[in-house]
């Protein structure tokens, strides 16, 4: 064989190789793999307006983004997540919205493979594209922002790559944490952390979920023609399920249910919006208990 013959064959023999096992085909190793998808995941920033020195404020910022996946994390993978026969996902959806709530939720998270994966801090890589402010954004004249009552955060830029988070000062008189003594046999709105109301607000960035979801993730307030979804009482029974997919607290109290069931090892009760009207009952049945006596 000639020598140009024999530099024509090696040349082809490198050229398939290159095209048959490419340079990045060596991060498809299963470890490899794992390390490069765990590289891709983030955190939004923090940016004007919250001081993380301070640890009663700002300082609890990266701690609540901690907790807005730990709340993913279980909504999907835990023992009770969309995947079981827990009862928990009917309390604020359709049956027929799994595949669409799933979706979104492993979205947020980066598509992680299990709970440990999902446990690790961290979310979608593009969830570093979020900027989390202390001070308002330029409203339009229907937005008094902060200064509106009852508004602890909301998102400016939900349908661009950039949005901004504002927070709040009310969302500060939410806590970091719980624990199961600090919670009782009945849903309440104690429920609800920091972390809960980061994770209602990453449902608002159509930019990313709009593709899944097929619409808008909204705060449904209710009309004359449709029942408010904003708030644990509402979300839970009186939302029509057939709304619940582009309802926000939708997606939170799911989540926030189902992580504290799992961490209490209890199924709670359905949340009462008259809670007098609940004592008004024991103190009947009290009195009849003692008739019988």
């Amino acid at each position: 064989m000639s020598l140009f013959k024999k530099f024509i064959v090696v040349t082809s023999l490198c050229l398939a190789f290159t095209h048959a096992v490419p340079l990045k085909g060596l991060s498809d190793t299963p470890a490899l793999a794992a390390r490069n998808l765990l590289a891709k995941r983030a955190n939004p920033q923090i940016g004007e307006g919250i001081d993380v020195n301070n640890a009663q404020i700002g300082g609890r910022m990266k701690p609540a983004f901690k907790t807005a996946q730990e709340l993913l994390a279980h909504a999907v993978f835990s023992e009770k997540g969309i995947d079981t026969d827990s009862p928990i996902f009917k309390h604020y959806f359709k049956d027929d919205h799994k595949d669409k709530v799933k979706k979104a939720m492993l979205k947020l998270m980066g598509n992680p493979g299990s709970l440990d994966d999902a446990l690790k801090g961290e979310g979608a890589q593009e969830l570093g594209q979020i900027t989390f402010q202390g001070v308002d954004t330029e409203n339009s004249d229907d937005d008094a922002g902060c200064a509106k009552e009852g508004t602890r955060m909301y998102t400016e830029g939900y349908d661009s790559d950039k949005p901004t988070v504002v927070v709040c000062e009310d969302s500060w008189v939410f806590p970091d944490k719980l624990n199961c003594d600090d919670l009782g046999d009945k849903l309440t709105d104690d429920f609800a952390t920091v972390g809960h109301l980061v994770l209602h607000e990453y449902t608002h960035w159509d930019w990313l979920l709009k593709e899944i979801t097929g619409g808008e993730i909204v705060d449904e307030h209710g009309t004359l023609f449709k029942s408010s979804g904003y708030g644990l009482e509402n979300a839970y029974k009186n939302l029509d399920k057939e709304d619940a997919l582009l309802n926000a607290d939708s997606y939170a109290w799911y989540a926030t249910e189902t992580m504290w069931s799992v961490k209490c090892k209890k199924d709670f009760k359905e949340p009462s919006e008259d809670e007098e009207e609940e004592d008004s009952d024991d103190e009947e049945e009290e009195e009849e208990e003692e008739d019988d006596d």
